[in-house]
């Protein structure tokens, strides 16, 4: 066997490992085997999207700056400024994120309405929901974008200061931490998740039996778990109610509202409250029942943006 080979299976060990433990980690998880499958596929393309923004910025000081030049100040923000103006991560992100969320949500409310009660199943998302995918695509890929620049102007700042030349700057820009897998891998997770929450709520808003939701922590076994995330566990609220997470309000874990440090490596998930009177009404009362519960969130929601 030589070193490629060991080295491939290696690496297949490690990911294995991974996704074991976090399938552990989950179990509690509605539409689990989904969301797993989500997670491996938008880590896939998440990846793709952060070696192809490497790449613009490495072609671009490769291409742009003789390698054996000392890089002065304000050649550098020039340059800088040139590529981050023609860095088109940001829209590329969103618009996969956005269609990736559309049918990975609808795909999650189905099953797990399916789950709940046979009789109810999923037609249409919520205004709601349609609008969060909208404007949480094009936030993620905002943030994304704005944070790899910060770094990339960090590791920049410390070639000028230093004296060092294109060879030194492509090097730098290559090693940062905000192009890797790690980071395609922790985004992926989380906002694969928090896909799952939305659809969690959105299921249990659609399925009439479901009167209450229950905040259900899941601990990572690698990570020290949030104390505010543990004392919710078991915490159960009506679907319109908000969690008290740390201070900040959240429908449900993930909340998009939250700062990072409350939803990075979160993994914690919505149970529903059920009401088994419900679940033994007839398909035509229930129905009923679920059509006025839409019609009612989305007038609430409409409200609320005016």
């Amino acid at each position: 066997m030589d070193k490629l080979e060991r080295l491939l299976k290696a690496i297949d060990a490690i990911v294995k490992d991974e996704g074991d433990e976090l399938k552990e980690e989950l179990l509690e998880c509605p539409a689990l085997a989904a969301t797993l499958n989500a997670i491996e596929e938008y880590e896939t393309k998440v990846a793709a999207l952060l070696r192809e923004q490497k790449r613009h910025f490495v072609n671009g000081f490769k291409t742009a700056v003789v390698k054996d030049d000392v890089l002065d100040g304000d050649t550098l923000a020039v340059l800088f400024k040139k590529l981050v103006q023609s860095d088109e991560f940001a829209e590329k992100m969103a618009e996969y994120t956005g269609t990736f969320l559309s049918m990975t949500t609808e795909e999650f409310v189905n099953e797990i309405m399916e789950n709940i009660d046979e009789d109810i199943t999923f037609e249409l998302l919520s205004d709601f929901v349609l609008d969060w995918i909208t404007e949480w695509s094009v936030e993620l890929g905002n943030i994304m974008k704005l944070t790899t620049h910060s770094e990339l102007e960090a590791a920049l700042q410390v070639v000028i200061e230093n004296g060092e030349g294109i060879d030194k700057a492509v090097s730098r820009i290559k090693d940062l931490p905000e192009f890797n897998r790690t980071r395609a891998r922790t985004t992926a997770i989380t906002e694969v998740l928090r896909a799952n929450s939305v659809a969690a709520h959105e299921a249990y808003i659609q399925s009439p039996a479901v009167t209450q939701k229950i905040w259900k922590h899941s601990g990572a076994k690698k990570n020290k778990p949030r104390e505010s995330h543990v004392a919710l566990n078991g915490v159960t609220i009506g679907l319109d109610e908000h969690f008290n997470v740390s201070g900040y309000k959240a429908l449900y874990p993930r909340d998009s509202k939250l700062p990072a440090s409350e939803s990075v490596n979160c993994h914690c998930v919505l149970g529903p409250g059920i009401d088994s009177a419900i679940l033994s009404l007839s398909k035509e009362e229930k129905l009923k029942l679920r059509d006025q519960a839409i019609k009612e969130y989305n007038e609430k929601w409409a409200k609320s943006k005016q």
